[in-house]
C-alpha cells in the first residue's frame, strides 16, 4: 500500500468511525489540550474580572478629582 493510499484510508477512517477518531484524538493529547483551554479561560476570566475592577476603581478615583477641581474653581 502506498502513503497516499494509506492517508486516505485513515482520512475516511476519521471522517466515518467515531470510535476511531476519539482513539486518534486521545493518541495526540486532544484532551490535555482541551483542559489546558480550559485553564486558560478561566484565567483569562479572572483577569477580566480584575481589570474591571480596576477600571471602576480609576472611574472613582477621577470622579473624585474632577469634583476636587470644580470646588477648587468655585473657590477661586
Amino acid at each position: 500500500m502506498e502513503i497516499g493510499e494509506l492517508k486516505a484510508k485513515i482520512f475516511a477512517l476519521l471522517r466515518e468511525d467515531e470510535e476511531f477518531r476519539y482513539t486518534v484524538a486521545g493518541l495526540i493529547g486532544l484532551e490535555e489540550i482541551l483542559r489546558k483551554l480550559d485553564r486558560h479561560e478561566e484565567q483569562l476570566i479572572k483577569l477580566r474580572e480584575d481589570m474591571v475592577a480596576g477600571f471602576r476603581r480609576h472611574d472613582e478615583i477621577l470622579a473624585r478629582h474632577e469634583e476636587q477641581l470644580i470646588k477648587l474653581r468655585e473657590d477661586m
